[in-house]
């Protein structure tokens, strides 16, 4: 089985350096350019997905709906794909919130924990929800299928640490319509064998944004 998982074109509030969170914004003329150019990038490679997921947020959902028109292959949203909820820091940038709530701010970039943050989304939900994401790929899908999810940057670094098995969350600087592309070995996995035999599980794409260039 074959796993695609691509964030979202660009929005006006990514230029700006906003936390959209749960924050339902559309995508810039740039975020609508960056999904055609991954829709044709798709086309060339003769990509033929049999399940695709999306987040159902505007910027997300929209990217999907570019990316997928010519697959004839219905468009599945999951809430477990929407973006991290930063809660009150939602919309704005950080140099903003360090206006409007300074002891929360000062709370949050010491400890780097969203627990600070009134209404945020904690570490550990957002991990869980990822981890659903995945047991819900496995367990729902057959060896042959080949599974698109679009989803954000912040739960993407979630759901590849949740696939790889990894306790850790890696920092990673997702770009707009980057490609994550997993290839497993479904029967395997599932029998948790072969759990060494890297011929079983590869990594084909990782943060992939050569459509852009």
């Amino acid at each position: 089985m074959k796993i695609l998982m691509i964030r979202h074109g660009v929005t006006a509030a990514n230029a700006e350096g906003r936390l959209q969170g749960h924050a339902d914004v559309e995508l810039s003329a740039d975020g609508v350019d960056q999904a055609e150019r991954l829709h044709r990038r798709f086309a060339a490679e003769d990509l033929r997905p049999t399940h695709v997921y999306s987040s159902p947020l505007r910027r997300t959902a929209e990217t999907a709906r570019i990316v997928s028109r010519s697959w004839d292959v219905p468009i599945v949203h999951l809430d477990d794909l929407k973006e991290t909820d930063v809660g009150a820091f939602t919309g704005l940038t950080i140099a903003e919130a360090a206006v409007k709530f300074p002891e929360m701010t000062r709370a949050f970039l010491e400890h780097d924990d969203w627990d600070a943050v009134d209404n945020a989304e904690g570490y550990r939900q957002r991990n869980d929800r990822a981890r659903r994401v995945v047991d819900r790929v496995i367990a729902d899908h057959a060896d042959g299928d080949v599974v698109v999810l679009f989803a954000h940057g912040g739960i993407l670094q979630c759901i590849v640490a949740a696939l790889l098995g990894t306790e850790r969350v890696w920092s990673v600087a997702v770009a707009n319509t980057a490609v994550f592309e997993f290839e497993i070995d479904l029967e395997r996995w599932r029998q948790n064998t072969d759990r060494q035999n890297n011929r079983r599980w590869r990594i084909l794409r990782f943060n992939d944004a050569e459509h852009l260039r």
